[in-house]
């Protein structure tokens, strides 16, 4: 294996591993599946909603408005970071462009110069747009994905408590 190949493998192993570890905080909270899954989609939303760093804020709150999980908002919020941002702003303007009509390019390039923050022009309502439908769409999504992930993982816990206890498995064995 090359050096450079070497590099990518551990970068994709990284990555791979910081997800199994969000999933896994995640499923193993301690609280009903509907409230996590909805503390991930508050969690999604916000990160993914142009909040100029205040995500997880409004996250918090909104999931303490929504008797929410604040712990799976946090993590849900961190849908957004410096991997996804690119993808996230090319999504939501190519949506919002779609949405009125607009030159996707003129979008993304005012949006990619950060001129969207020095007043609210049209490329920003577009991106805006495009963004409240994007956040919208992607929490739904993870609201029922979250759900039914949570549901399987307690499941699966269950079944292998109850293996455990008939001692199904972990038997010893018998040596003579």
């Amino acid at each position: 294996m090359s050096n450079n190949n070497k590099k990518n493998y551990d970068r994709l192993t990284r990555v791979n591993r910081w997800i199994k570890l969000h999933y896994y905080k995640i499923v193993r909270i301690d609280d009903p599946p509907d409230r996590i899954a909805r503390g991930v989609a508050i969690g999604v939303l916000m990160g993914i909603l142009p909040t100029f760093g205040l995500g997880i804020l409004f996250a918090i709150v909104a999931a303490y408005i929504s008797k929410a999980n604040k712990a799976a908002a946090i993590l849900g919020s961190f849908i957004m970071n410096p991997l996804t941002t690119p993808f996230f702003w090319a999504l939501n303007s190519a949506v919002g462009s779609f949405i009125f009509w607009e030159d996707r390019e003129i979008v993304l390039a005012t949006v990619e110069k950060r001129q969207v923050l020095n007043g609210v022009g049209w490329a920003f309502l577009v991106y805006i747009a495009g963004s409240a439908v994007v956040s919208s769409g992607i929490a739904a999504a993870s609201y029922f994905i979250t759900k039914k992930w949570v549901v399987k993982h307690r499941k699966h816990k269950a079944m292998k408590m109850l293996a455990k206890r008939d001692n199904i498995i972990g038997k010893p064995k018998n040596r003579l």
